[in-house]
């Protein structure tokens, strides 16, 4: 199905609902209404949290969602300096359904990004519209330039997105996102991997996509002697 997506902007493969993983209740709880609204229509949110908790996981995996029931939707990537965005790029956006907006801090405290935004915000509420935003503060952090936007944000819901710290939960992550790339991660390899590189999950899941590579090039199910030679390989 077609996702609209401007300035040809990609979802990763593996971005949906179901490979995230949260250790909060009240998350996976607010995640939860949040499906339930993309699907009624309305409603703005703003998942924020350190680099690397799954933000873009999450506005994209939304965007899958929302294309999965018939909708089309836009993201955009804000703090990436390689695409020539400007405020102007907003106008209108209020026609579609759902619009992500991710690393939208990096924006605040330009007043014309700012009104951009704000109109978007309200404009999409009136179209009975979804807006997503990401970014790495609280609301209450940001110095906002414009009393538009601070009017604007009233109705957005804030999402705080922490880190997995649990082992079990990051196996389980890992486990999630090797089944969407269609093959099995035992929980020895899971285990194996985090005590051998990372506690962090896209650490993680960058090693697990070399795997992955590997493992379709050799014809070779992923077992812990084929993964301990492969990461030897490229160590």
């Amino acid at each position: 199905m077609f996702v609209q997506m401007p300035l040809k902007i990609g979802l990763r493969s593996e971005a949906c609902f179901a490979t995230f993983v949260t250790e909060q209740e009240s998350v996976a709880f607010a995640l939860n209404n949040l499906q339930k609204s993309l699907k009624s229509g309305g409603g703005s949110f703003y998942m924020f949290g350190n680099s690397g908790v799954g933000k873009t996981h999450l506005l994209q995996a939304a965007c899958r969602f929302i294309t999965e029931h018939d909708k089309t939707s836009v993201y955009l990537p804000l703090s990436d300096d390689s695409l020539p965005l400007i405020p102007d790029v907003l106008i209108g956006l209020e026609q579609t359904p759902l619009v992500c907006l991710d690393d939208v801090d990096t924006i605040i405290g330009n007043s014309k990004w700012e009104l951009a935004l704000a109109n978007l915000l309200v404009k999409s509420s009136v179209q009975g519209h979804s807006v997503i935003l990401s970014g790495k503060k609280s609301i209450s952090e940001w110095s906002i330039a414009t009393q538009e936007l601070m009017k604007a944000l009233i109705n957005v819901l804030p999402i705080e997105i922490a880190p997995l710290t649990d082992k079990d939960e990051l196996i389980s992550a890992l486990t999630r996102h090797s089944s969407r790339l269609g093959f099995e991660l035992t929980k020895e390899v899971g285990n194996y991997l985090i005590k051998q590189f990372s506690n962090d999950l896209q650490e993680l899941l960058a090693v697990l996509k070399m795997l992955e590579q590997a493992s379709l090039v050799e014809k070779h199910r992923l077992t812990l002697p084929f993964v301990k030679k492969i990461l030897n390989q490229n160590g």
